[in-house]
């Protein structure tokens, strides 16, 4: 249940800050597909980096304290930002390249 609110959370400031909020469509079938890319590629992700990525984008926690709160190094929570933001990455690369010409 409370990984269903964070979802929607998520949903809902990925499409703020790709898309300015006066272009947001009140509707999810209407979601642009790059946005919809995104977000599929960030539920896909594994639990731990899903979890690192929206502590630190949406909480605006640091490394430290989202190490302190999940018991790991931030080493590893860089390295999982890192797998995040590369899988991001793709998801755009993989949008642009299906536009029509």
């Amino acid at each position: 249940m409370a990984d269903d609110n964070m979802a929607v959370r998520f949903a809902r400031t990925i499409r703020n800050l790709l898309v300015p909020l006066p272009v947001v469509p009140s509707c999810d079938e209407n979601v642009d597909p790059e946005i919809r890319r995104v977000e599929q590629a960030i539920a896909r992700l594994p639990k731990r980096t899903r979890e690192v990525f929206m502590m630190h984008r949406f909480d605006d926690l640091g490394y430290d304290r989202i190490a302190h709160r999940l018991g790991i190094s931030e080493k590893a929570v860089e390295r999982e930002m890192v797998r995040a933001l590369l899988a991001i990455r793709k998801a755009r690369k993989d949008h642009a390249r299906e536009l029509p010409k």
